[in-house]
């Protein structure tokens, strides 16, 4: 699957479509910087600070560049 492809690629910048714990949907562009154990630390672009994504409730993800400059 894409989405795991692009996921492991440390520094890539994803838009994603996330499922919080309380079922809210949200659109967010997160600069990933670590995948372990289901779960992604990233950056988020839009809050401007670090935020950790379960793998599971990942609805969807695009490649917006595969590496940070």
């Amino acid at each position: 699957m894409a989405l795991e492809k692009w996921l492991h690629m440390i520094d890539c910048v994803v838009d994603v479509i996330y499922m919080s714990k309380k079922g809210k949907f949200t659109k967010r562009r997160i600069r990933v910087l670590a995948v372990k154990d289901g779960y992604i630390r990233a950056f988020c672009l839009n809050s401007g600070a670090q935020r950790v994504f379960l793998v599971a409730n990942l609805l969807a993800a695009e490649l917006v560049n595969p590496h940070v400059s």
